[in-house]
C-alpha cells in the first residue's frame, strides 16, 4: 500500500516538473525567436480606461450676420407707408398680391368685392411694404397715422379692397378706389387729402416722439441764418448755395434744415442737417451732376421737397424721420444718430408712385 501511495507522489510530481520544464521552454523559446507574446501574456489584465467627458457641442453657426442695437430696434417698430383719399376719411396701403398668373388683369366690375373682417383674409398671403415685419401683415397691428411734423390721428382697419379694373398704377387719391391693399378709416378729423402718412402703433415710437414745429411762413420754408450758413461750411468745408428751415425743435432750440452745397464740376451734394446747443449731425447725399435726374428721377439737378415726420429718441441717440417729395412719388427716409452723423436705415425707404407709369 505504501508502496503505491510513493508511486502515485512520483508520478504526480514528474508531470508537474514536465510542465513547468516545458512551459519555461515556450518562453525561452519564444524569447530567442523574438516572437511577441500574445497580449496580456505576461502583464496582468489593465484596468478599463475611463470614458472621455462629452464635450460640450457648440451650437451651429447661424449664416445671417448679428444685428446692430439700431436694427433690432428699428425691427421692433412696425410701421408702413399710406395715404389719403380725397375726401380725408381714409388711409389705404397698397400691396398687390402675387398672381399666379403673370398676363392676368383685373375684372371689369363696378362693384367692390369687399372683406369686412379682417378674419377673412389670410394673413400669410401678404407680406407687409416695409422691411421690419418679417412673417406677414396683419393689419389690425396700426392704429395711428403720422402726418408731417408729427400730427397724429387714430385709424382702424376696416376692409381689404381688391385692385379694379381701370387701375393706371399711381398712388393718388383720383386712383384711390382701383388700388388694391388695406384700407383704414378715420372718422373723427379728416386726414390732410392724398398726404402721405407713416402707420404705427401706439407704443414705443409715440412714446419717444420729441416735439417738433412747422417753420413755414407764407407758405415758404424760411432761409437758414447767415451765422449758422457759416458755421455749416466751416464744418463741411465746403460752400453752401442755400439752405433751408424745415422745422425747429423744442429741445435746444434745435432746427432740422436742408442744405444744397455749390456744385464742384460734376459733384453734387446735399444734406439733412439737425442742430441743437449740443450736437450737430449730417445725413450727406453725394451725387454726379445730371441736367434732368440728378438725385431723383426728374426733379432737375435740385434735392426735391422734405417734410419732417418724427423726431424720436432712443437709448442709442436720435431717430430721425422725413418725407421725401420728388416727381416720381414719396418717400418715407428713416435716419439713425450713429458715430456723431445720420445713417440710413437700409431698406427703410417706404416708396409711393405718384408718377404716371
Amino acid at each position: 500500500m505504501k508502496k503505491r501511495t510513493i508511486f502515485s507522489i512520483l508520478i504526480i510530481t514528474f508531470m508537474t516538473l514536465s510542465l513547468t520544464v516545458f512551459s519555461g521552454c515556450d518562453i525561452i523559446d519564444r524569447i530567442l525567436a523574438e516572437e511577441p507574446a500574445p497580449p496580456g501574456y505576461y502583464d496582468e489584465p489593465a484596468e478599463p480606461e475611463p470614458e472621455p467627458e462629452p464635450e460640450d457641442v457648440a451650437p451651429p453657426e447661424s449664416d445671417e450676420p448679428e444685428l446692430s442695437a439700431w436694427e433690432q430696434r428699428l425691427r421692433s417698430l412696425p410701421m408702413a407707408i399710406g395715404f389719403a383719399n380725397e375726401e380725408g376719411n381714409k388711409l389705404i396701403h397698397v400691396f398687390y398680391k402675387e398672381e399666379s398668373d403673370e398676363d392676368a388683369e383685373p375684372a371689369e366690375e363696378e362693384t367692390d368685392p369687399v372683406i369686412e373682417t379682417d378674419e377673412e383674409i389670410n394673413e400669410d398671403d401678404y407680406a407687409p411694404n416695409n422691411f421690419f415685419a418679417e412673417t406677414g401683415f396683419d393689419p389690425d397691428m396700426f392704429s395711428l397715422a403720422i402726418g408731417p411734423f408729427g400730427d397724429i390721428w387714430p385709424i382702424a382697419f376696416a376692409y381689404w379692397q381688391d385692385e379694379k379694373y381701370g387701375n393706371n398704377g399711381r398712388e393718388i387719391a383720383s386712383n384711390f378706389d382701383r388700388l388694391p391693399g388695406f384700407v383704414y378709416s378715420q372718422k373723427d378729423w379728416k386726414l390732410t387729402k392724398n398726404k402721405t402718412f407713416l402707420m404705427t402703433e401706439m407704443g414705443t415710437l409715440l412714446d419717444t416722439m420729441l416735439a417738433i414745429g412747422s417753420p413755414v411762413w407764407r407758405g415758404n420754408m424760411p432761409p437758414m441764418e447767415d451765422e449758422t450758413v457759416e458755421s455749416i461750411e466751416k464744418y463741411m468745408e465746403r460752400k453752401v448755395e442755400w439752405g433751408k428751415i424745415l422745422a425747429i425743435t423744442k429741445i435746444g432750440d434745435g432746427l432740422i434744415g436742408l442744405v444744397k452745397f455749390e456744385r464742384q464740376g460734376d459733384d453734387m451734394l446735399f444734406s439733412i442737417v439737425y442742430m441743437d446747443d449740443k450736437k450737430t449731425l449730417f445725413w450727406n447725399n453725394p451725387a454726379v451732376y445730371d441736367e434732368d435726374s440728378t438725385w431723383r428721377v426728374d426733379a432737375g439737378e435740385e434735392p426735391g421737397q422734405f417734410e419732417p415726420l418724427v423726431l424720436a429718441r432712443f437709448e442709442e441717440g436720435l431717430m430721425l424721420m422725413l418725407i421725401w417729395t420728388a416727381p416720381e412719388g414719396d418717400k418715407i427716409v428713416i435716419l439713425y444718430e450713429e458715430d456723431g452723423a445720420f445713417k440710413q436705415a437700409e431698406g427703410s425707404a417706404f416708396d409711393r408712385v405718384t408718377a404716371a407709369q
